[in-house]
């Protein structure tokens, strides 16, 4: 069985509760079952799941899903991998494109088999002493080499191509995932000959691509990974994250520097919750990686410019994911490889403890690299404003404002002033709401009116037909209560809501599902409330419009405006 048919199979078979039950320990509560979450620390139990209805949701962390997510979450899956592992679970046989999941099989299989040929290099007593030594004057143990899986890379062009060709891998095959590279004669040789070989893994321990360091100096570039790949893509892999994910979850933060010896060396002295970026600047796949397993990262980062300009570019990619970051500074020409062997795990674990939000990190930066002089403070204020404006918690924002103006030792005024013209200016250059910062926007009565209204449709069919029949999509303000609607109005099955909405409004179901009800259901005043209130803002629409006809002086368009106008007065 393939297609959406598979999916509702599976679902309908697998119990949430058993599921989950297997992860954590839950207990009743109602209609529903709690325990603690096992995506983020807590103490409390926040963690809640819907039998009925094949959902959890996590009031702490904001996890929340159907079964499948909950595996994706748990085991760190991609969909087809929980797919395929809940039928399983469930005996469901599911029929997959031969052609392409045999292709894929044979790829991994390309990528095992060089990953154990260096290990074995590694390993023999002569073709691997040099790589040996080297490692052991990194202070590399034999423990934590064999549980990275390091290789050696002999020096020879051809001896790894040799042992694969004996496999039926031929070099045309092993360049398409990076293994070899073409010789200007023609022929081809190991991308990675003569360097000590990092296996990069997915999240199920599958060697995917490597990564190569030089040990001589004279060999260029120090380091080397795989080109991109089917199975390997560099900008949405965390070096060692398969092996850290369960210590970032039990952690509640992931550790994320920057090149392999440091994730290593972490792992190594017990910073288990370490992965690495593979060299390069992080980027949205990355974090929304680490989001699966944790709701905060720490970067550890060196204190020159090159990681002041780092946490600049990673503020809206952690403020996108919902992620809270912090950066940690290593002292001047230190690494946490070389940190870590110096100063001991103790000293490390201090440092980690007492990093700074990203923002206040960039903003001491700013201060050393500015004078103290009017226009010095000027120029620090509009390096850090645009970060702040970024930041989407208002008590978040307010305090970064209230450090900025404290440590510049101006009012707290003239910065909410200046932040006020920069984004009057962002309005101007691009006018159309935000929808996520609306969606933010809670606790009046017309949301208060969307929210509850859009519970009891969730909860009873009537509601749902007669509000379905009752309004517009467009009576809705909130763009993710317009989209939960719009779905409703066709159904009633929450998992095909789900199925149709973006992952804002999905995150936002959630909470409609799991939040609590009002005390004294009133579907009548909230049904009125929303059309006031659409009736409302459209008068302010066309208010406007007016002026715009008045100026332009097209009378027509002015009689006609003020019809409309007339009418929703009456």
């Amino acid at each position: 069985m393939t297609g959406p048919g598979a999916r509702e199979l599976v679902r309908s078979r697998t119990d949430i509760v058993e599921l989950v039950g297997a992860y954590v320990t839950l207990r009743k509560q109602g209609k529903r079952y709690v325990g603690l979450c096992p995506f983020h620390s807590e103490k409390t139990p926040s963690f809640t799941v819907d039998r009925e209805r094949g959902l959890f949701y996590c009031f702490g962390c904001g996890a929340g899903g159907d079964v499948f997510e909950f595996v994706m979450r748990a085991q760190g899956l991609s969909f087809p991998e929980a797919l395929r592992e809940l039928a399983r679970r469930a005996g469901v046989a599911l029929e997959e494109p031969e052609p392409r999941r045999g292709e894929w099989e044979r790829l991994l299989r390309a990528v095992d088999a060089a990953a154990r040929f260096y290990e074995r290099v590694l390993e023999h007593p002569e073709a691997g002493r040099a790589c040996r030594e080297y490692l052991e004057r990194r202070g590399v143990d034999d423990a934590t080499r064999r549980r990275f899986r390091l290789g050696y890379a002999p020096e020879s062009w051809d001896r790894r191509l040799s042992h694969l060709g004996e496999q039926g891998y031929d070099g045309t095959f092993l360049e398409r995932v990076g293994l070899v590279n073409l010789r200007p004669d023609g022929g081809w040789y190991d991308a990675f000959r003569g360097r000590l070989v990092f296996p990069i893994c997915d999240l199920q321990g599958r060697p995917v691509a490597f990564g190569g360091r030089a040990l001589r100096d004279e060999d260029q570039p120090k380091y080397l990974n795989s080109r991109e790949n089917p199975l390997f893509r560099k900008g949405s892999t965390l070096y060692g994250l398969h092996l850290a994910r369960d210590a970032i979850r039990t952690a509640g933060r992931a550790l994320v520097v920057e090149g392999y010896m440091d994730a290593l060396t972490c792992h190594q002295y017990g910073i288990s919750e370490a992965v690495a970026t593979l060299g390069t600047s992080l980027t949205q796949d990355q974090v929304a990686l680490l989001r699966r397993f944790a709701g905060a990262a720490v970067l550890v980062y060196d204190s020159d410019d090159a990681g002041r300009r780092a946490a600049e570019r990673a503020v809206p990619l952690f403020e996108e994911a919902g992620v809270e970051a912090f950066a940690a500074v290593l002292p001047e020409g230190h690494d946490p490889d070389s940190f870590l062997r110096q100063h001991g795990p103790e000293a490390f674990r201090r440092l980690v403890d007492g990093a700074l939000p990203l923002v206040r990190f960039v903003l001491e930066h700013s201060l050393r690299r500015h004078p103290p002089t009017p226009e010095g403070k000027a120029r620090v204020v509009d390096e850090l404003l645009p970060l702040i404006a970024s930041v989407r918690h208002d008590v978040a924002r307010s305090e970064h404002i209230a450090q900025l103006s404290q440590r510049l030792g101006v009012p707290e005024d003239a910065v909410r002033a200046r932040l006020r013209a920069l984004r009057r200016g962002a309005a101007r250059a691009a006018p159309d709401a935000d929808p996520v910062r609306m969606a933010a926007r809670a606790g009046d009565a017309q949301q208060a009116a969307e929210r509850h209204l859009l519970q009891r449709m969730l909860d009873e069919d009537e509601v749902r037909a007669w509000g379905a029949a009752a309004l517009r999509e467009e009576d809705f303000a909130d763009p993710h209560h317009r989209e939960i609607f719009t779905a409703l109005r066709w159904t009633g099955d929450v998992h095909a809501v789900r199925d149709a909405l973006s992952d804002g409004a999905r995150a936002v179901l959630h909470q409609l599902l799991f939040g609590p009800r009002p005390p004294r259901p009133d579907v009548e005043g909230w049904v009125g409330r929303i059309r006031a209130e659409q009736r409302r803002r459209r008068r302010a629409e066309l208010v406007t419009e007016i002026a715009a006809a008045e100026r332009a002086g097209d009378l027509e368009r002015v009689r006609a405006i003020q019809e409309e106008l007339k009418a929703l007065v009456e």
